[in-house]
């Protein structure tokens, strides 16, 4: 249940956005999904907030005003929102369809890039593909 509005995160001259994709020495954590500057982000999940922070270095001049909240499930799933303005503290509890924050544009950062969120989840410390993962989520709460 985030929002996404089209288009879709494919590839741009940053790179491509799903799991998995070649980032110079290292590889793409999660899953990018395309939105607007100040769109909605919701949760798909139960959980509880416990982290907000910052992907880099909050006095990075260029991007240090980006943020991410992690929610963490019951079953222990960490889920990952980047660049995404909080509208949640830590120690909230999220249902299904709460608004985790608005996402935070990234055009002014990376010219030419797609605007997007990044979504990652961890299960017992390892990266798993977000969108298997959210498929399973799904056959499991219909």
């Amino acid at each position: 249940m985030i929002e996404i509005i089209p288009p879709p995160r494919t590839s741009d001259k940053h790179g491509e956005g799903h799991f998995g994709a070649p980032r110079g020495s290292r590889t793409h954590n999660g899953i990018d999904l395309a939105c607007y500057g100040g769109s909605l982000i919701k949760t798909p999940h139960h959980g509880r907030v416990t982290k907000i922070g910052y992907p880099y270095p909050p006095n990075d001049p260029k991007k240090g005003f980006l943020r991410y909240v992690q929610v963490e499930e019951k079953n222990g799933h960490r889920c990952r929102y980047f660049y995404v303005a909080p509208s949640v503290r830590v120690g909230d509890l999220l249902k299904p369809g709460d608004t985790v924050g608005t996402a935070q544009g990234l055009l002014k950062v990376y010219p030419g890039i797609t605007d997007h969120i990044h979504y990652e989840v961890i299960k017992d410390g390892e990266y798993i593909d977000p969108v298997k993962y959210l498929e399973n989520f799904n056959e499991s709460t219909t």
